[in-house]
């Protein structure tokens, strides 16, 4: 039995050692790994920062061809608007014309008795 807790011992001296290495082997790794980790996350945020930055400058380009876009929707509506308008009053116009010309003729028709025409009607 106690040649056996010696060889046990003896194995665990030997094994010492190399825990130990193993150990400092990790160590180093960890630390490794720490100093690349932290420099991902200083490239993530330079490059965050970097974005932002281009988003900022961009921004007000953005803004502006939105509202250029806004306000050509809106000048072609204004035009159509007008357009439409001007049909209408082309229209009034011409029944204006045609009631004018009517009332004329009816109180020319009234100075000359002999060119009576029908009297206008209001709804036209």
């Amino acid at each position: 039995m106690a040649k056996q807790k010696k060889r046990l011992k003896q194995e665990l001296e030997s094994l010492i050692p190399t825990i130990k290495h193993e150990e400092r082997h990790l160590e180093d790794l960890l630390v490794d790994a720490r100093a690349r980790a932290d420099g991902i996350v200083r490239d993530a945020e330079a490059q965050a920062a970097a974005r932002i930055q281009a988003a900022r400058q961009a921004l007000p380009g953005i803004l502006q061809a939105e509202r250029d876009a806004r306000r050509a929707a809106l000048v072609r509506k204004a035009e159509e608007a007008a357009r439409t308008e001007e049909e209408k009053t082309r229209a009034l116009q011409q029944s204006a014309r045609a009631a004018m010309e009517k009332t004329v003729a009816y109180i020319v028709s009234l100075v000359w008795p002999g060119m009576r025409p029908n009297p206008p009607t209001v709804a036209q």
